[in-house]
């Protein structure tokens, strides 16, 4: 063969060398630490519990990757997990109890935020044992973590998944529905609001505590309260006891709180008791189990203290809705009530539900039935004096001694010149 043949040969074996595709088998690093987990834990691995249930160790690398975490990798949770002593022989009670042991790892990079959570309703929940209270991973997942413009407020998780009643009032309301519709509430200076911008995502407070509840109303609607005082007679009387969604959710069942308050620094009397301990104690004051009376009331009244140092008590009187959902089932601005004769009436569907409530210092309240004569009752006077309805809380022996007192202070000056008359005549006759 002459060397130009070979010559041409060889251009073509490099040419045909050059631009063939090459085919890289994947070759996994032994230094890839999350590589070597999911070596394991790709696989369809199970784990039995203590309590008997069968948990799937399995993770989705794909789902892994596309998380927030994916950059501290397995170790920077899973900081226990030691080579060479792995797989753990240590036994796992339950599925909760491990959630609980590990709870605090999310502390190790978001203290701030734990920080807040440790001061919320769920924290408080948690610590009572509380087996459904949310922790990090009930919220966030454990290994599909995401932004939070990731989260998806149309369908309200991860709150609706709990709060599925409450979560259903929100989206039939005008707020949900302003967001279905990416539409702009009226007044509010941005778009409608979902359950982290009213309850906060980490720092959530008892909805009972309800004057915070009222200010975050009036963060978005500014101009409510001087719409308020140009129709609403004593309208700073009634933005503090009526709570919003009392007009603003028409068909809500309403019911008139009484709460316990120290009249020296006016703040809420808070009671470290569980409920199974008021119970007893209200057992024994409300001693046919009906709900308190005026008498009864007012034994509670007086037999109530903080700290073992007597306080003088006064109940202050909250008109609200009786359920979360209706609560969050927001009509718009025109349904709303506007009508006195709703509340200010005789046998008004308002004052027909009645309940006494002791607060917590997270917010929560123990609430107890009461019958609603407590509201019209004279022995009320001195425990309800500060809740007064006109129309709607009346008390009839009180209306029948100011008329007395009325016509006590008309026959006064009437007899006085009857006599005057009398005397006067008799002596013209002399």
């Amino acid at each position: 063969m002459s060397c130009r043949v070979c010559l041409l040969l060889r251009c073509l074996i490099f040419a045909q060398l050059l631009f063939m595709p090459v085919v890289v088998q994947p070759q996994e690093s032994p230094n890839d630490p999350d590589a070597n987990c999911l070596k394991c834990h790709s696989k369809n691995l199970k784990k039995k519990l203590e309590d008997g249930e069968i948990v799937s160790l399995k993770i989705d690398g794909d789902t892994f990757i596309r998380s927030v975490h994916r950059v501290i990798g397995c170790s920077g949770c899973h900081r226990d997990v030691v080579k060479g002593k792995h797989p753990s022989r240590e036994p796992i009670r339950s599925r909760r109890a491990y959630a609980l042991k590990h709870n605090k790892t999310c502390k190790q990079c978001h203290a701030a935020r734990y920080a807040d959570w440790e001061g919320s309703i769920h924290a408080s929940l948690v610590a009572e044992g509380e087996s459904n209270a949310p922790l990090c991973s009930d919220c966030h997942s454990s290994h599909a973590i995401q932004l939070r413009a990731g989260y998806e407020p149309v369908s309200g998780e991860p709150c609706s998944n709990c709060h599925e009643d409450i979560f259903r009032g929100y989206a039939e309301g005008v707020h949900g529905q302003a967001h279905i519709e990416d539409t702009v509430v009226h007044e509010a200076p941005g778009p409608a609001p979902t359950c982290f911008d009213c309850h906060h995502a980490h720092e959530v407070k008892a909805v009972a505590a309800a004057d915070y509840l009222r200010e975050t109303c009036f963060g978005c609607h500014q101009g409510a309260r001087d719409a308020h005082q140009k129709w609403l007679p004593n309208a700073g009387v009634h933005l503090r006891a009526v709570a919003c969604a009392v007009c603003h959710s028409p068909s809500s069942e309403r019911r008139i709180d009484l709460q316990l308050y120290d009249r020296a620094t006016q703040h809420p009397l808070w009671a470290e008791v569980d409920d199974a301990e008021h119970r007893i104690r209200m057992g024994v004051i409300d001693t046919d189990g009906d709900g308190l009376d005026a008498t009864e009331l007012r034994t509670l009244v007086r037999q109530t203290s903080r700290q073992g140092q007597a306080v003088e008590i006064v109940l202050r009187g909250r008109m609200e809705v009786t359920s979360g959902g209706d609560a969050h089932r927001i009509a718009p601005s025109g349904a709303a009530i506007r009508n006195c004769e709703s509340c200010h009436q005789r046998e008004s569907p308002a004052f027909q539900n009645v309940t006494v409530s002791i607060g917590r210092s997270d917010g929560r309240r123990h609430r107890f039935p009461a019958n609603k004569e407590v509201l019209t009752s004279v022995e009320s006077i001195g425990s309800v004096g500060d809740f007064y309805a006109p129309g709607g809380t009346r008390i009839r022996v009180l209306d029948w001694l100011v008329i007395l007192a009325v016509l006590a202070g008309l026959t006064i000056p009437a007899g006085h010149f009857a006599l005057g008359w009398y005397l006067r005549r008799r002596y013209r006759k002399r």
